[in-house]
């Protein structure tokens, strides 16, 4: 039976896709990838397509929402350890990040003599100590997978999964080169990276251990959750005394820096600077930790001095190197708003870990005591407009049976707030007290 539900997350997954719809006024087209929403495709220029066409795509940066489809690509992504095959592609190119030019010379004369015939390759930063023979294998590796893809595509006649993204384990293998460390709680995952460890594709300098929950979560012993619930707050405080407030938007992420109880420096200026630096290094680690993407605009402590606002911006641009996203710093702008964006790669974390609170629908915020008590009291106007005749009793939360107390009753009418335990904010009831039948004790009468 065909799967009509996305996972969590389908970046880099691989699908056969049926043409929809075209759409030229938006400049893309509605594939459907075998999920309950259509995914977008931008269309390419250089390859055009047709409707009912079926075509291979991937799962790209952006991800499915309960309204929006997957953003997919048709330039597929194959990537490995030390390399990313470009099925369809042409040319070999080297890691920006690698700066020696003799050691990217040396690359891309390598990456010349082991691509594919019909593809692109990308020669990864890890490679840097890669052997050829270890590349070319990799290469054939990820040609193979290819090649299966396709034979697969071949046999299918309706839209579905080809290949699902790796596991989380697979793929810390595959791109995290720098780790001093692993700690895991599962055996099997631990003999499954020791086995990668043997064949290079982990360093030999990491240690791989086994956490053997004996007397003691893997997740207690180092305080995970409690991590976790630091990087959902909304507030992080800064060494210093300051700190930032993060506010996520539809179109983008707000972030503001407070000197909260910072004291040092000797003006304003002085303390502005010293709390805008080390937000910077901050807000570029929570970025990455919380896994932010898209439009971002921070808020920073103002500054007059140029000559500051330069140092803020260099600094900056140095704390988001060790993201391994693509991040682009616009500048400050007129009002001292740093504009920059981060490449949207991963669902967010809060995302991954929160549902939007069914009362207040996300925002955080809902109806004051003072507010549901007028709503009642209009309730209670439009049934005696009606021809329906009280007494009235409104059943509420506290703050509203409050509010209401205080409040006049609808002329010619008996109102009466009685206080429900646990009724939410926004909900009440109100109850047409008969003949013969009393008024709850606890009632209040309105004025």
């Amino acid at each position: 039976m065909l799967e009509k539900k996305l996972d969590d997350d389908q970046t880099e997954s691989i699908f056969l896709g049926r043409v929809q719809t075209i759409r030229k006024s938006i400049h893309a087209a509605f594939v459907d990838i075998g999920t309950e929403l259509n995914a977008f495709l931008p269309l390419d220029d250089e390859h055009p397509i047709r409707c009912g066409e079926l075509l291979i795509v991937q799962g790209a940066a952006k991800q499915a929402t309960d309204t929006k489809g997957l953003r997919v690509t048709a330039k597929i992504n194959l990537p490995g350890k030390w390399l990313v095959l470009i099925p369809g592609g042409s040319g070999v190119h080297v890691s920006k990040k690698i700066k020696d030019e003799a050691l990217r010379e040396t690359l891309l004369a390598c990456g010349q003599r082991i691509c594919p015939e019909g593809c692109g390759l990308i020669i990864r930063t890890v490679s840097e100590d890669a052997s050829e023979e270890l590349l070319r294998h990799e290469a054939e590796t990820l040609c193979n997978q290819w090649t299966e893809m396709k034979r697969r595509a071949a046999g299918m006649t309706r839209p579905g999964v080809l290949s699902q993204r790796e596991r989380l384990d697979m793929r810390l293998v595959r791109d995290l080169s720098d780790l001093a460390r692993v700690v895991v709680n599962s055996e099997a995952i631990y003999h499954l990276l020791i086995e990668a460890q043997r064949m290079q594709r982990i360093s030999c300098d990491t240690q791989i251990e086994l956490f053997k929950e004996n007397t003691q979560l893997l997740f207690d012993a180092y305080s995970i959750e409690a991590a976790i619930d630091k990087a959902l707050k909304k507030r992080v405080w800064l060494p210093c005394g300051g700190y930032l407030v993060f506010d996520f938007c539809e179109a983008m992420t707000v972030i503001d820096v407070n000197s909260g109880k910072m004291t040092m420096g000797c003006d304003l200026e002085e303390t502005a600077l010293r709390v805008n630096l080390e937000a910077a290094d901050e807000i570029a680690r929570q970025l990455r930790l919380r896994d932010i993407g898209g439009i971002i605009i921070v808020d920073f402590i103002d500054m007059r001095q140029g000559a500051n606002r330069e140092l803020l911006l260099k600094q900056m641009k140095e704390a988001v190197k060790r993201d391994r996203s693509q991040v682009s710093i616009e500048g400050i702008t007129r009002l001292g708003l740093l504009e920059m964006t981060r490449k949207r790669v991963h669902t967010a974390l809060r995302k991954a870990l929160r549902n939007s609170c069914s009362y207040c629908s996300g925002s955080g915020e809902v109806l004051s005591g003072e507010e549901s008590a007028r709503r009642a009291l209009r309730q209670v106007r439009r049934m005696a407009a009606s021809g329906q005749r009280g007494p009235f009793v409104i059943r509420c939360c506290a703050a509203a049976a409050q509010a209401l107390a205080g409040m006049k009753a609808p002329d010619g009418e008996s109102v009466y707030a009685l206080s429900a335990p646990g009724r939410h904010a926004e909900k009440y009831d109100i109850e047409q007290v008969g003949a013969g039948v009393a008024v709850p004790k606890d009632a209040v009468a309105l004025k």
